[in-house]
């Protein structure tokens, strides 16, 4: 009986190690995502769709969005950085 609880033990802690490690990784492979405005967009931006087919042909971005900027909506081109 002794022995079986202790196993058990072992079990739980050498499995709540294993998730605490496994998260930590997961959150440091993770990367910071920047956004800059679109060079080649012109126009008042609507729909983010069409930023992000701009966007895309500009270069690295994987994706746009139309954000509010003062009183107008710019087109931003975001990217892992």
């Amino acid at each position: 009986m002794a022995k079986s609880l202790l196993s058990y033990t072992t079990f739980l802690a050498l499995l709540f190690c294993f998730l605490l490690i496994s998260s930590y990784e997961m959150q440091v492979a993770e990367g910071n995502v920047c956004h800059r405005k679109s060079v080649e967009f012109e126009g008042f931006c609507l729909f983010s769709e069409e930023c992000t087919a701009v966007c895309v042909k500009e270069g690295p971005y994987f994706k746009g969005e139309c954000i509010r900027h003062g009183l107008s909506r710019d087109c931003f081109c975001f990217y892992n950085c």
